[in-house]
């Protein structure tokens, strides 16, 4: 039987101590432990607690005892192990700071409770990770993906940045990318798409439609970039809002997105549905630089336009 590890905190750590680096205390990190911070250990238990994940630096953990210290910034010595990094099959963490977290989520894990999901989601996924490193962190969903499609998710750590965020969502949030696949075709290369029906039951308002010529005319804007006698491609810009509409919308225009059967795609064997966030960009509150989170085109999206869709195959990913 493989023998379980354990961590004892060592005899000479500090619980939760934070020093600040002063302009003459620059340099390496384990020569500041050894002269500055924990001075009063020896070099072998400072380079054992960088070693076993016990020391962070700006809150991010950090085992390199050559790492370079600027004036300003933070060393914590922490009680436990800090943790690695999310480990899981369905979504990663591809950056975040003090403020805000991205992750990538594949298709098949919700973002959100629903009141019926029965696993986990991104959210608790990424809530459980945090709150090993800090018991009291907590994170605020900003954008959110149906659990049947993929893309980019924005989360705040605080609610209060979380409203800032959504109370000025223009400023902040500069572009929302996606592909789509859809079942039929559309004839012009580039248009808008007008914003979907809010209520179903209405019959007196008309349906979404293609729409040409003003980019104030609809709420997001395509362009063709395969077609074939199945369907096309898309790539979409959403122009405004928070989460897209894009299942609506196409399928009050008669042309599902492939995959989504409970709006009139002919494929119910894939498990997903032919939606996916390409590319996501963000200004950041506090301090103002744009991020840009780019993922390419999955080759899924093309092969379908490619199989029958009345051909009763399994084509699962």
């Amino acid at each position: 039987m493989k023998k379980k590890t354990t961590y004892k905190t060592p005899k000479t750590a500090r619980p939760h101590f934070s020093f600040t680096v002063e302009a003459e205390q620059e340099g390496g990190l384990l020569a500041f432990l050894t002269n500055h911070a924990l001075k009063e250990r020896s070099r072998t238990t400072c380079k054992q607690l960088l070693h076993d994940r016990f020391i962070s630096v700006n809150d991010e953990p950090n085992t390199q005892w050559d790492y370079e210290l600027r004036n300003g910034d933070i060393v914590t010595v922490h009680p436990s192990p800090l943790p690695k990094l999310l480990n899981h099959k369905s979504i990663e963490v591809l950056w975040q700071d003090d403020h805000l977290l991205m992750l990538h989520k594949k298709a098949g894990i919700p973002t959100v409770s629903s009141g019926e999901e029965k696993d986990k989601t991104a959210l608790l996924l990424v809530s459980e990770y945090l709150k090993k490193f800090n018991p009291r962190a907590k994170v605020f969903l900003l954008n959110r993906i149906d659990k049947d499609s993929a893309g980019f998710v924005l989360m705040a750590k605080t609610a209060e940045l979380q409203k800032k965020i959504t109370d000025n969502w223009d400023k902040y949030i500069v572009r929302q990318q996606f592909a789509v696949s859809i079942e039929g075709n559309i004839s012009d290369t580039q248009g808008y798409l007008a914003p979907p029906v809010e209520d179903s039951n209405d019959k007196k308002r008309k349906p979404s439609k293609l729409v040409q010529g003003s980019n104030t005319a609809g709420q997001a804007r395509y362009t063709k970039l395969m077609q074939t006698e199945v369907g096309c491609l898309l790539s979409i810009d959403l122009l405004m809002g928070r989460n897209n509409r894009l299942r609506k919308q196409f399928a009050e225009m008669k042309r599902p997105i492939i995959g989504d059967w409970r709006n009139g795609s002919k494929r119910k064997d894939l498990g997903r549905v032919a939606l996916e966030t390409t590319g996501f960009s963000f200004i950041h509150p506090f301090t103002g630089k744009r991020y840009d989170f780019d993922q390419p085109i999955a080759k899924e999206f093309r092969r379908w336009l490619k199989q029958d869709p009345t051909n009763k195959q399994k084509d699962k990913i």
